[in-house]
């Protein structure tokens, strides 16, 4: 048996048991940990001064078993399909049209379905329209050189309901990629940070998620609240962006971290942008999530 179907074996029995005994996903685990952390800031619990320790233990365990993922994923292999090659110009070139298009696709829609959306939601709806030429002009000029780093296969709907925690250890799964799009695109070699930045995605969710549960008593609670999860917010994604690197970079899955962080911020894009096509069709209510980090990336 080849390594690569060793691989396969041993993550197919992994599963296996991860759901004869396993704490949830990460998703249900990670909302439902934001709402405990509130509703005690709710009832004034004092807070420790590293209040989210134990969980960014977990966050370091997962950015370990993701750079892992990718680090088998790159490994040189004589099966044409999972070989890693160099990022080149062109690819960086067609990445970029790619999420143009998207942008492009996704502004269309939004401004066609903006009558639908709750009151309460226009004004950022229109905001994020009347931004179009900023946007793309953003997107076109977002990378402004090719990395140095590997295209490889990768998961391609990384997010924290595809990772099982099981002992305080993850376990992924669900390897089809994003459903929306074709097969032959999801086997295309790409560059593994669309993964990091699905998941980086995901704790903005996740965020969002807790404060809608929570039972808010007036607008300073909002705005309280806020400031604590935004702070968890990026204490988790810098955790997890820092982990990650300390295993993906000597893998040689890129050269330099500063390098790929534009390329990393292109995919949170990109992920934005695929969200609000989904809310859209889906939960206009939650359509503001990924609204606003396309606001963002035009301010």
């Amino acid at each position: 048996m080849v390594r690569r179907e060793r691989l396969v074996a041993v993550a197919t029995l992994a599963l296996l048991q991860a759901f004869v005994m396993n704490q949830g996903d990460g998703w249900d685990y990670t909302v439902n940990y934001l709402v405990r952390f509130l509703e005690e800031r709710r009832t004034d619990v004092a807070m420790a001064e590293d209040a989210h320790g134990a969980y960014l233990e977990l966050v370091k365990t997962l950015a370990t078993r993701t750079a892992e993922l990718h680090r088998a994923l790159a490994t040189p292999t004589s099966d044409e399909a999972f070989s890693p090659e160099p990022i080149r110009p062109q690819d960086i070139s067609v990445w970029l049209q790619n999420v143009r298009a998207e942008a492009e696709k996704t502004l269309d829609l939004l401004k066609e379905r903006i009558a639908q959306l709750p009151q309460a939601i226009i004004p950022e709806a229109d905001f994020v329209v009347s931004r179009r030429d900023t946007l793309l002009k953003r997107i076109s000029e977002a990378v402004p050189h090719a990395p140095q780093g590997l295209k490889t296969r990768h998961h391609g709907d990384y997010h924290l309901g595809q990772v099982l925690l099981k002992r305080n250890d993850f376990i992924i799964v669900d390897f089809e990629g994003e459903p929306a799009r074709p097969l032959a695109e999801r086997r295309v070699k790409h560059s593994p940070l669309r993964d990091v930045a699905g998941m980086l995605r995901s704790f903005t969710y996740a965020r969002r998620t807790a404060m809608q549960r929570c039972s808010i008593q007036s607008a300073d609670d909002c705005s309280r609240w806020d400031s604590l999860v935004e702070k968890w917010e990026s204490d988790v994604r810098n955790t997890f962006v820092a982990t990650y690197d300390a295993i993906a970079r000597p893998a040689g899955i890129y050269q330099s971290l500063d390098d790929v962080l534009p390329l990393l911020r292109l995919f949170e894009v990109e992920k934005a942008l695929y969200e609000t096509r989904y809310e859209l069709g889906n939960r206009p209510d939650w359509t503001p999530i990924p609204l606003r980090a396309l606001i963002a990336f035009t301010q």
